[in-house]
């Protein structure tokens, strides 16, 4: 059954889903909502929506409503639209954290269903500026859906979602909040704590090299933004800090007693985890296989692979130049679904007389 959609919030990831879930036969009409009417404008030139239309006039329309605006702002918005939302209308969000989403969707009316959402995407380019069709391929899309909800409704957004390429995971609000705690919101506090340990003077500015460029990436993030997630999930991220603590203050005892051992087992330790993380993997993507070939310094030669694995029926689910030197050519990683298919597409390059292993 098709239904109509509502984007609250033109930004990165309302942009996004519009321009993904364009030819969704799910879908009927597209419309949005967004305090900047220049994000509207821009929407409507992208044809990422078909019309803009007022908060209330499109949600009392609307078969889905997507909220991708700062978590602050939602207790009023659904304040705003209560009341207009018709029966079996379905309220889904984009935000980062979920069990004080899920307490907010408490306060829908009566037959309206609130499923917490998470995809986990992002973009360099932020706002709509950034929207990418492609931005939830393969990417794990999280949906928190309360316990009541009906089976039909929570298929049909799942089924939605399938359609932007991302992998949905069905999960509990608060086993989701501790885990982006773990994996995403510790990690910002520390990339911004080592940020500020440079004090921002020149001397430690210019010696910042590539470790350092890549581990504080994500401390250039909005303020704001992350203030907002970080204080919706306070007491899970809390928690982790604590623990976070914990281990430096063991690192940092290993080193005042001298003891080589206990340090080399922590960085071992985090050597054998780390390692067993799939190469530039979107979210919490399921391992897939990789295989790395060398390729000559042609014109063409990535579309050359494409159509060689292509032609025997094997799907790159991933790629990545590693190293390029111009006039000798370089090794390019390339990600598919199981150690069978990269055995297949090892022999299938090699037959092309190009060099490839499963790594």
């Amino acid at each position: 059954m098709k239904k109509n959609l509502f984007i609250i919030g033109l930004g990165l990831i309302g942009g996004s889903l519009g321009l993904a879930l364009r030819e969704s036969p799910l879908v009927n009409k597209i419309w949005g909502f967004d305090v900047d009417q220049e994000a509207e404008k821009k929407a409507l030139e992208l044809g990422i929506i078909d019309e803009a239309l007022p908060l209330r006039e499109g949600a009392s329309q609307a078969g889905v409503v997507f909220l991708c605006t700062p978590l602050r702002t939602f207790p009023a918005i659904i304040e705003e639209i209560g009341d207009v939302l018709r029966p079996e209308t379905l309220i889904t969000d984009v935000g980062s954290t979920k069990e004080n989403v899920m307490h907010i969707f408490k306060k829908l009316p009566r037959g309206v269903w609130g499923i917490g959402g998470h995809p986990m995407a992002g973009s360099e380019i932020k706002g709509i500026n950034g929207a990418d069709r492609y931005l939830f391929e393969n990417a794990v899309y999280v949906l928190t859906p309360p316990p009541d909800v009906p089976e039909e409704a929570l298929g049909y957004l799942q089924e939605l979602l399938v359609f932007t390429g991302a992998r949905v995971k069905i999960m509990e609000a608060s086993y989701h909040d501790r885990l982006v705690a773990t994996i995403s919101h510790v990690p910002h506090l520390a990339a911004a704590a080592l940020v500020n340990l440079t004090e921002g003077k020149d001397d430690n500015l210019m010696m910042a090299a590539g470790g350092f460029r890549d581990t504080t990436r994500i401390a250039s993030s909005s303020p704001e933004l992350w203030q907002d997630i970080l204080f919706s999930n306070r007491e899970y991220v809390g928690e982790k800090l604590e623990a976070f603590i914990a281990l430096l203050s063991r690192m940092r005892k290993a080193l005042a007693d001298d003891d080589r051992e206990a340090l080399y087992k922590e960085l071992k330790q985090a050597k054998i985890i780390r390692d067993q993380i799939p190469h530039k993997r979107k979210g919490l993507l399921p391992e897939f296989s990789e295989i790395v070939c060398i390729v000559p310094d042609q014109p063409g030669i990535i579309g050359k692979i494409g159509e060689i694995l292509g032609s025997a029926d094997i799907n790159i689910v991933d790629i990545e130049i590693l190293r390029a030197r111009e006039g000798d050519g370089g090794s390019i990683r390339i990600g598919v679904k199981d150690r069978e298919t990269a055995e297949k597409a090892v022999e299938r390059l090699k037959s092309f007389a190009i060099k490839a292993w499963v790594r």
